[in-house]
């Protein structure tokens, strides 16, 4: 598969989740929602040709990369950008040699 048909899927554990919802209302109202309509995304992302990279989003590394990023309040597109970011780091460290990393 072409590294242009990678996609970064923001992925969440229940924790994280919560904690990550009381900084960001934008979210779904609950993890079981989320999780719901999450697995339908990758599936049609799968579905399109796309290869999925799933990127754990925990609160101790995602808020400290909005300040580099001088994101003051985080919303959606932070999320994506974050999981992009992430997933094209994987990618090149594969590219390197390093083998298929996974970071959930």
């Amino acid at each position: 598969m072409k590294d242009d048909r990678v996609m970064g899927f923001a992925w969440y554990d229940k924790e994280s989740f919560e904690a990550l919802r009381g900084r960001m209302p934008d979210m779904s109202e609950s993890y079981e929602d989320w999780l719901l309509g999450a697995k339908k995304d990758l599936q049609r992302a799968v579905s399109e040709g796309y290869r999925v990279i799933r990127i754990a989003v925990r609160p101790q590394e995602f808020f400290p990369w909005c300040d580099r990023k001088g994101i003051g309040l985080p919303g959606l597109s932070a999320r994506r950008a974050y999981a992009a970011e992430q997933a094209n780091l994987l990618v090149k460290a594969e590219r390197a040699g390093r083998g298929i990393l996974g970071l959930f």
